[in-house]
């Protein structure tokens, strides 16, 4: 699918602005990367044995940082939409 859009639903960009500036860059970085691949091999569906159609974990090992996104077609484009951002503690 050629056209993607993502958005940031609730607190999300807030949670990715309150971030150390280093670890915001990664997100962002990730997030412009999922325009060009939606489901990259590090995601995995959440939660778990009984995924939610199109909701999936991307846990960024290295930075130590979880990225919770759902993707979804609306109107013949796929919508990621970010859910939720945190730091692994």
């Amino acid at each position: 699918m050629s056209d993607r859009l993502v958005r940031f639903p609730g607190a999300s960009w807030d949670e990715i602005e309150a971030l150390p500036q280093p670890l915001r860059w990664t997100v962002q970085r990730t997030i412009f990367h999922l325009l060009d691949e939606p489901i990259p091999t590090l995601a995995t569906p959440f939660p778990g044995d009984d995924p939610l159609p199109g909701a999936y974990e991307l846990h960024l090992p290295d930075d130590a940082v979880t990225i919770w996104y759902t993707v979804t077609v609306y109107e013949g484009r796929e919508v990621i939409s970010v859910q939720h951002v945190s730091v692994d503690t």
